[in-house]
């Protein structure tokens, strides 16, 4: 039996905000659709499609009265979405408005689950007829991450692959049987996760340089996973855990992380990856007070020693 499981690791906010931004008018033109469903539409599990969801609706515009608030609410197995008042109120936009909207428009719909003729496109493309009328055009080119499309669905199958990747650190490069088990976007790079024919264990791949694939033919059973599973951190060798202000909540918002705890007062305690001591002590840098070391007691102090050391080296 084919398992139910979440297809990547942590989002970034980016990816999850230009997502919002196709399923809204999606759900709103519908009313009410199935929570599975929807899902399935966006290449989501049931669990992000929830956490997506309650994010919307803390969303509107001001003064933020309930009624300048998105409304969208889930109730049992039904999304259900009714239009808030501000989206019957006529827009009135600046020229440079139009033109980002209507730059934007490609971008948009190469979102998964975007409607390509449904009212978000619709409306853009109504948008080109108030665009000046001369002999300057703007092509927006937004190349496709080459086999993302292929490692997704070798992922949604179980499906294996063979793969040539190039590795910068040695410059070489190396053929491999894998079976994508997670896809994550970080900072604008594609990742792919899975088992490591040459290896025998878990590995993580960057995208971009995988130079050749092919499917072998062979499935294997798909799996659950979870978004802050351990094993997406399978290669390192170390972890900490921090304790963080909401004034340093980008930390959260920035980097993958293996677990979260918030309290009421907002201060997260999360416990990340760590890639080397030198990036460690950056991070604390940038943070300053907002964020501190929980554990482990031998970088309870990396912040201040990162900054000394940078005042040393400018002589301060």
């Amino acid at each position: 039996m084919r398992l139910r499981r979440q297809r990547r690791g942590p989002r970034s906010a980016g990816e999850r905000v230009e997502r919002l931004l196709v399923m809204l008018p999606w759900i709103l033109e519908r009313g009410q659709v199935r929570l599975a469903d929807m899902a399935k539409q966006f290449r989501l599990s049931e669990k992000e499609l929830m956490d997506d969801l309650m994010m919307v609706s803390m969303c509107g515009v001001p003064p933020y009265t309930p009624d300048a608030l998105i409304d969208v609410r889930v109730d049992e197995e039904w999304v259900i979405a009714e239009v808030p008042n501000m989206f019957r109120r006529p827009l009135q936009l600046t020229s440079a408005e139009v033109f980002v909207l209507s730059a934007m428009r490609d971008a948009a719909m190469r979102i998964p689950g975007a409607d390509r003729n449904g009212p978000l496109a619709s409306a853009l493309n109504k948008l080109k007829s108030l665009l000046p009328k001369d002999d300057v055009g703007v092509t927006v080119d937004l190349r496709a991450v080459r086999y993302l499309e292929e490692l997704r669905d070798a992922l949604d199958r179980g499906a294996e692959v063979k793969i040539s990747y190039f590795t910068p650190s040695t410059a070489s490069r190396s053929e491999r049987n894998v079976v994508p088990r997670r896809i994550l976007e970080s900072f604008g790079n594609w990742y792919v996760q899975g088992d490591d024919s040459a290896s025998g264990e878990m590995r993580t791949f960057r995208i971009d340089r995988i130079d050749a694939l092919d499917f072998t033919g062979r499935t294997v059973p798909v799996i659950e996973m979870d978004d802050n599973d351990e094993t997406w951190f399978a290669d390192a060798t170390e972890f900490v855990t921090l304790s963080v202000s909401p004034k340093a909540r980008w930390i959260v918002e920035q980097y993958p992380y293996v677990s979260r705890e918030e309290s009421a007062d907002g201060r997260i305690v999360v416990k990340m990856a760590v890639t080397s001591e030198h990036w460690l002590g950056r991070l604390l840098l940038r943070a300053g007070t907002e964020a501190s070391v929980v554990e482990p007691a031998k970088w309870s102090g990396l912040g201040a020693r990162a900054a000394r050391s940078v005042l040393a080296r400018y002589g301060s």
